[in-house]
């Protein structure tokens, strides 16, 4: 198949189909994998948690770096991400939140 002789309408219509059947195939390869190793975790006669060496652990989340450190109190930190605390807002608001970048 030569693509350049495609139409974008044609183009867009194969990268459509291109995009299912690859989500498709991920399923079907993910379900083969999860068959596979319920397999495995039966015949050696394990939970398949311990199989894969996750029993007793728990899962630890990365910490975002700060980027802001309130210089009034330095106990307050905000990493950027989510709401903006109060002193933050204020900051912004006057103008003066570089002051508090780390």
């Amino acid at each position: 198949m030569n693509l350049s002789n495609l139409s974008f309408v044609e183009l867009k219509t194969l990268y459509d189909q291109i995009a299912v059947q690859m989500k498709t195939r991920e399923s079907e390869a993910i379900e083969k994998a999860r068959a596979e190793i319920t397999a495995i975790a039966a015949r050696v006669g394990v939970p398949i948690e311990e199989l894969m060496g996750k029993a007793g652990k728990t899962a630890v989340k990365n910490k975002a770096a700060v980027k802001f450190r309130n210089p009034a109190d330095p106990s307050n930190e905000w990493t950027g991400r989510g709401r903006s605390p109060a002193w933050v807002k204020a900051m912004a608001e006057a103008g003066t939140l570089d002051s508090a970048r780390v």
